[in-house]
């Protein structure tokens, strides 16, 4: 028997973090660094684009209310506890990301020393999240992650010089 997850009003799937690290390897193993991480972001963008309009639908919320509102539901769904610092006249500034579950997935299955970071994914989804919010291009770079073993994910927001 199936049970209906529900989160932020929308049926949902929930997979276990060893079932997130195989996926999100395998797509590093097959694609390489580079290739995986240009297919990550850009969904991840399309994923947060999708995610932000869904919700200004539904709550008729806008700017800061929508991307709070969206924070939560995914502070609520385990992606880990959102803080940001961004400046969105300039559009530029910082998100921080504490447990991550994606960089928590990748140590759970990986059990090795991590080169490089890997929530390429979520930085695309917070650009996308922004963008949608507040009809900006961005541009979202991850400077540490958990997976290096740092204590929290950041990520550097930036207006994207080439998106207006």
């Amino acid at each position: 028997m199936t049970q209906e997850l529900i989160i932020g009003g929308i049926v949902s799937v929930a997979f276990t973090r060893r079932t997130m690290g195989i996926m999100f390897t395998s797509i590093y193993d097959i694609l390489g660094k580079n290739g995986a991480n240009a297919l990550l972001y850009n969904t991840g963008r399309n994923v947060g684009r999708a995610f932000a309009e869904k919700e200004k639908e539904i709550t008729k919320s806008e700017n800061i209310e929508l991307l709070d509102k969206c924070i939560q539901i995914d502070i609520e769904a385990g992606f880990g506890k959102f803080e940001y610092n961004v400046d969105f006249n300039k559009f530029e500034g910082e998100v921080k990301l504490y447990d991550s579950f994606l960089a928590k997935s990748w140590i759970e299955f990986t059990k090795k020393k991590q080169e490089y970071p890997v929530c390429t994914f979520l930085a695309g989804y917070i650009a996308g999240i922004i963008e949608s919010t507040f009809e900006k291009k961005v541009v979202v770079e991850e400077k540490e992650c958990i997976a290096l073993r740092n204590k929290l994910c950041l990520f550097e927001v930036k207006k994207d010089v080439f998106g207006d």
